[in-house]
């Protein structure tokens, strides 16, 4: 069922501890099956740790104040980064509902905002619900990460998937 079209706005320093808490979720929910017990044991840590380095390129997915999702793109000053999208969670009570579309449509519109005509992101192999996910966005698998087989390249045309 969707639910309201949240509003995609940065996210805020007020925001950190709902944040964290809908990441890990989000996280957790994505990699508890992939990933070794060690890297989910350190989630909290390294969420944490993202948020201090990083919170001010975060865009929240806000329905009245409850933060629905996020995502993050590369660094706007790397060619090579300037069109990839980094993060795209949606907290797990929330999916199914609309608001990982919106999140992909406002991600794909500040990247042709850049200048980018296509969009890129890797995706754990193993991760088929995000895999489908993105495919159903319009997203192509293109190929594997050269330094990390275990990642599936993933291509979008910003113009016709916003």
């Amino acid at each position: 069922m969707a639910v309201r079209e949240p509003t995609i706005r940065p996210a805020e320093i007020a925001d950190r501890e709902a944040f964290i808490a809908m990441a890990l979720r989000s996280w957790f929910d994505a990699y508890t099956a992939l990933l070794p017990q060690a890297e989910i044991a350190d989630a909290p840590a390294m969420m944490a740790r993202a948020w201090e380095k990083r919170w001010t390129e975060f865009r929240v997915a806000d329905l009245n104040g409850a933060l629905a999702g996020f995502y993050s793109l590369g660094d706007v000053q790397d060619l090579a980064d300037v069109n990839y999208l980094w993060h795209l969670y949606v907290d797990p009570g929330w999916q199914r509902r609309g608001i990982g579309r919106a999140l992909n449509r406002a991600a794909l519109t500040e990247i042709a905002s850049r200048g980018a005509r296509s969009a890129w992101l890797d995706v754990l192999e193993g991760n088929a619900k995000a895999r489908a996910f993105y495919t159903a966005l319009g997203w192509q698998e293109t190929g594997r990460d050269p330094e990390d087989p275990m990642l599936v390249l993933m291509e979008v045309d910003t113009a016709g998937n916003r």
